[in-house]
């Protein structure tokens, strides 16, 4: 949904909680964030000219089946369980599925102060030296190594059903299929065969954010972690897989040059502050940060033909574009290396 569209909606949901006087002000989406899904906005007391609540409201599409990534209400007992269990998560204040108020399913979360770091384009806000920097990626590792030991068997045996790494290099396989540039698919496919020779090696299960690094953190004035945010991805699954996505975020050798992550922290450096904080082996990291790598190309090229085609326009799948060859590039690189190490 547009904001045009959402607007109505929002002053219904406004009206029906708080009254006649209730208006919906200020409603926007974030820097850095690509989805169309999620907005935040106000809702005050047009007679009294008070605020009353600051909201995040995430929305699953329109029309769409809600499964996965899709289904924005499996937030709900994932994220009341880590919030009962100290876990800095926003807090949910209401949710619902094509009711009286939104023709889909949605989430609304209390909007918390503070900045998310976007890796690639960061908030003038935040500092830029390596002091700075480099204490928001390890905070980044150290929320994750906090998710990865949460016990979800005892806490979250019924959220859902474990999903098996084994599956995740065909599930991108019809997406790939759909990738803008031909160059892009012959590499993809490229990729795709080296990790299915390879194989997945193997890695602790448990709970996994699916998205974890600084740009879905929130932090304060002083660069401290407030929040973790946007956990659309999360699973029961293949832990180094999450380590994989935020070490594969984070390197520069992913990216193109000119539109890379603020990150001081080589790979081997967050790695290393994993297995400091966890206290585990990753020998067959390589594998996982080669299937992150793959995972972003392939969505990336999916998202920049639907920007192209005008179905989906942003501007920012064009930048991101830069940094598909790269990707595909460091992924065969990593699978390459792995191979040789046996």
């Amino acid at each position: 949904m547009q904001p045009d569209e959402l607007q109505p909606c929002l002053d219904r949901f406004a009206r029906g909680h708080h009254g006649e006087h209730a208006e919906v002000r200020r409603l926007g989406g974030f820097s850095g964030s690509h989805g169309g899904l999620t907005y935040g906005f106000e809702i005050w007391d047009g007679a009294r000219e008070a605020c009353l609540e600051r909201l995040v409201i995430r929305l699953a599409p329109v029309g769409v089946k809600r499964s996965g990534n899709t289904d924005v209400l499996r937030q709900v007992p994932l994220l009341t369980t880590l919030a009962a269990h100290g876990f800095p998560v926003a807090p949910i204040r209401y949710h619902g599925a094509d009711d009286a108020y939104f023709p889909t399913a949605y989430v609304m979360f209390a909007r918390l102060p503070g900045r998310a770091f976007i890796v690639w384009d960061p908030d003038p806000a935040f500092p830029r030296d390596n002091e700075h920097v480099a204490p928001l990626w390890r905070q980044a590792v150290a929320a994750m190594a906090r998710v990865h030991a949460f016990d979800w068997q005892r806490h979250l045996a019924d959220w859902q059903a474990v999903s098996p790494i084994e599956d995740e290099v065909a599930r991108w396989d019809p997406i790939l299929a759909k990738t803008v540039e031909p160059d892009w698919l012959a590499a993809g496919e490229e990729v795709r065969a080296l990790l299915n020779e390879c194989g997945p090696p193997p890695s602790p299960i448990g709970l996994l954010h699916g998205d974890c690094q600084p740009g879905n953190l929130l932090f304060d004035d002083d660069g401290q972690l407030v929040a973790m945010l946007d956990w659309e991805l999360s699973a029961i699954g293949a832990q180094l897989y999450d380590l994989g996505w935020l070490v594969m975020i984070g390197d520069r050798a992913s990216w193109d040059p000119d539109y890379c992550p603020v990150n001081p922290m080589s790979p081997e450096a967050l790695i290393a502050e994993y297995v400091r904080l966890t206290g585990r082996a990753v020998p067959g990291i390589a594998w996982y940060r080669a299937l992150a790598g793959y995972r972003m190309a392939v969505v990336s090229g999916l998202f920049i033909r639907l920007h192209r085609e005008g179905r989906r326009p942003d501007p920012a799948w064009e930048r991101m574009a830069r940094g598909v060859p790269a990707m595909y590039g460091r992924a065969r690189e990593l699978l390459l290396d792995y191979l040789r190490r046996g």
